[in-house]
């Protein structure tokens, strides 16, 4: 029996579409985001945005953000220091993905948060292979870690309006990435914290001023002299040596 060229065509696109769909399998993969020397980025509605692209090709396989609490800090900072130990809980922040794929995939990871501080907002990506139907699920799945520090400043008010010889205060509210808190003798303790502001009036330095951390009120204190009229530009940097994380938060006010 002869089998024509027109069937065997047929025959053969047929083949690969059964095959095709047969190997396409759901590859599951669990993102998450942690802060530089302390907690997952934690929240709901403005966490950390996470993209999954195909590196290759730049097809966006994956997107949407982390969503959850910053989990807990014993486990975190403290177990999950023995080899083996994950760090996440149930309810830790978390971004979750279902990839159809059919073949291996080149994947880059980018991740960018915390997206309710922008003045803190960093981002990092990372590259690896995502084989069909091996989750890449195991342990905290596939984890990142974001660098700095979120600087908030609370005083003095975005451009308002203060006389000559007025002495400005400065305050400024550190916490580390995930909003974990500073404290005095706490996890993360405000000795190694080192908070300056960096004055400029009408463009020219006038100099820097250290700010001390309050234990009462949990923020980083200075008093700013003015002198000569001007708008007075400040920025303040906050360093956290033993973890190599920085913030910066800046503002202006007017003197006249």
């Amino acid at each position: 029996m002869r089998i024509s060229i027109s069937a065997l065509l047929c025959l053969s696109t047929a083949l690969a579409a059964m095959a095709g769909q047969a190997t396409a399998q759901p590859t599951k993969v669990e993102v998450r985001v942690i802060a530089r020397g302390a907690k997952f980025l934690g929240g709901y509605t403005a966490s950390t945005r996470v993209v999954l692209t195909d590196a290759e090709t730049g097809e966006i396989l994956a997107q949407g953000q982390t969503s959850g609490t910053t989990g807990e800090t014993r486990r975190i900072m403290v177990e999950a220091n023995v080899p083996g130990e994950k760090r996440s809980t149930e309810d830790s922040a978390v971004f979750r993905a279902t990839l159809d794929i059919d073949h291996p995939r080149r994947v880059t990871l980018s991740v960018t948060g915390p997206l309710s501080q922008p003045q803190a907002t960093t981002t990092a990506t990372s590259t690896q292979w995502i084989l069909p139907g091996h989750d890449l699920t195991a342990g905290d799945g596939w984890l990142m870690e974001l660098p700095g520090l979120i600087v908030g400043l609370t005083q003095p008010a975005a451009y308002q309006w203060v006389k000559a010889g007025t002495t400005v205060p400065l305050r400024a509210n550190v916490t580390m990435l995930c909003g974990c808190a500073i404290s005095e003798g706490g996890t993360w303790a405000a000795s190694d914290v080192a908070v300056e502001a960096y004055v400029t009036v009408d463009g020219a330095a006038l100099g820097s001023v250290a700010l001390r951390f309050d234990p009462k009120s949990a923020m980083f204190d200075a008093s700013l002299p003015t002198a000569a009229p001007g708008l007075y530009e400040v920025e303040v940097r906050a360093w956290m040596g033993k973890t190599n994380n920085a913030g910066i938060a800046r503002t202006a006010f007017f003197v006249h």
